[in-house]
C-alpha cells in the first residue's frame, strides 16, 4: 500500500521534470532565434578609396586582398588598371573622378585614329598591334592628330622627331601618358619596346587615342 508521503512526492517529481523540460526547450528556442546568420563584411571593409591622380596597375596591385570594390576620388583609371581590376574581380564604384570622361572616345562617332609607326626592328608586331587596336575602335590614319612610334631605339627616335619639329615625348610607363600630354601638349609618343609587351602597347596606344586633340599648331606639325 502506498503511503501518503509517496503519493504526494510522485506528482511533485512529475512536475519538476516537466518544468525542467520546458525550461530547456525555451532555452533552445531562445538560442536558435538569437543567433542570426553571419553578416558579410561591411561596405567600409570591401570598398577601397583611391586618391591617386592616375590609377595605374601598380595602384590596383596595392589594393588589399579581399577588397571587391574601389572608389576613385579625382583620378584617371588607365586601361591596364581596368584589366587588372577585372582579373582580380574588383568593380569600380560610383566616383567623383574624371575617369569616365577620360575613357570616352575622342570622337563622337566612336572611332578614333592615330598615326601608328614601327621601326625596322619592331615591324613584326605591327599587324598584331593594329588588329588589337581595331578591336578597341582605334585605327591607323596617316593624317591623325597624334603619332605613336613603337621602337627599340627610343632615344634616337625621340631625338629625330624633336629635330623634325614634333612635340615628342618618350613613354616608358603607361602612367606617363596623361601627365606628359598635359605638360607639353605632345603630338608624338615614342614607346620603348623594352618597357612594353604587346598588351601594354595596345593599352598605351588606346590611351593616347583618347587624349583631347592637340592645338592647331601642333596638329600641323604632325600631319606633315
Amino acid at each position: 500500500m502506498t503511503s501518503p508521503a509517496t503519493q504526494s512526492a510522485t506528482p511533485n517529481n512529475v512536475d519538476i521534470a516537466s518544468i525542467v523540460e520546458q525550461v530547456l526547450r525555451r532555452l533552445r528556442d531562445q538560442t536558435d532565434t538569437s543567433v542570426s546568420p553571419p553578416k558579410p563584411a561591411t561596405n567600409d571593409q570591401t570598398v577601397h578609396v583611391l586618391n591617386d591622380k592616375v590609377i595605374s596597375v601598380d595602384v590596383i596591385q596595392g589594393v588589399p586582398s579581399g577588397v571587391t570594390q574601389v572608389q576613385v576620388s579625382g583620378g584617371i583609371v588607365t586601361p591596364a588598371a581596368r584589366d587588372e581590376m577585372r582579373s582580380r574581380g574588383i568593380t569600380l564604384a560610383g566616383s567623383k573622378s574624371t575617369h569616365a570622361a577620360a575613357t570616352k572616345p575622342a570622337s563622337n562617332s566612336g572611332k578614333r585614329f592615330i598615326q601608328l609607326h614601327t621601326d625596322t626592328s619592331s615591324k613584326s608586331i605591327r599587324d598584331a598591334l593594329t588588329r588589337q587596336l581595331s578591336l578597341r575602335g582605334v585605327d591607323h590614319c596617316p593624317r591623325a592628330h597624334r603619332a605613336v612610334i613603337v621602337t627599340d631605339r627610343p632615344a634616337a627616335t625621340l631625338f629625330d622627331r624633336i629635330q623634325s619639329g614634333s612635340r615628342a615625348a618618350l613613354i616608358t610607363r603607361l602612367e606617363d601618358i596623361p601627365r606628359f600630354a598635359a605638360e607639353m601638349d605632345a603630338d608624338t609618343f615614342v614607346l620603348d619596346m623594352q618597357r612594353f609587351n604587346l598588351v601594354a602597347l595596345v593599352n598605351a596606344a588606346n590611351t593616347i587615342a583618347q587624349l583631347p586633340k592637340p592645338t592647331a599648331s601642333t596638329s600641323q606639325e604632325t600631319s606633315r
